[in-house]
């Protein structure tokens, strides 16, 4: 997000997170920050992988079959977080897996529509 790729800064940050999950104390203390402070930071967070992921479907083409298979798993994920009680029919493996994460739901999809459909004719060339 910052642009910082200094391994330095990301050890400091991933020692912090590792103190902060092996001794109780720091981890309170880092529960201290305001809830509108982490609130901005999830904005943050959440924006640049979204950017991320845009910038990397961008590069990668967005014609035919990649259009459909962006087009599918991201409806069909959105439609997933509004209608997570259709997994009450199915066993509880299946639920906890799916219902609770509808990340795993557009994955799972979008694997499976570049496994079946069929591939654009300029791309396999």
């Amino acid at each position: 997000m910052t642009g910082v790729v200094n391994r330095r800064a990301i050890l400091t940050g991933a020692l912090v997170m590792l103190v902060a999950g092996f001794i109780p104390g720091f981890g309170a203390i880092l529960t201290t920050v305001p809830q509108c402070v982490l609130g901005g930071c999830t904005i943050m967070m959440f924006g640049s992988i979204i950017v991320a992921g845009i910038e990397m479907i961008t590069r990668c083409g967005i014609e035919g079959c990649n259009k459909t298979i962006v087009i599918l798993s991201l409806a069909i994920g959105l439609g997933f977080t509004q209608a997570s009680d259709m997994f009450n029919i199915f066993p509880e493996i299946i639920k906890s897996i799916f219902a609770e994460n509808c990340v795993a739901v557009v994955f799972c999809l979008a694997v499976l529509l570049n496994l079946i459909l069929p591939k654009d004719e300029e791309q396999e060339a």
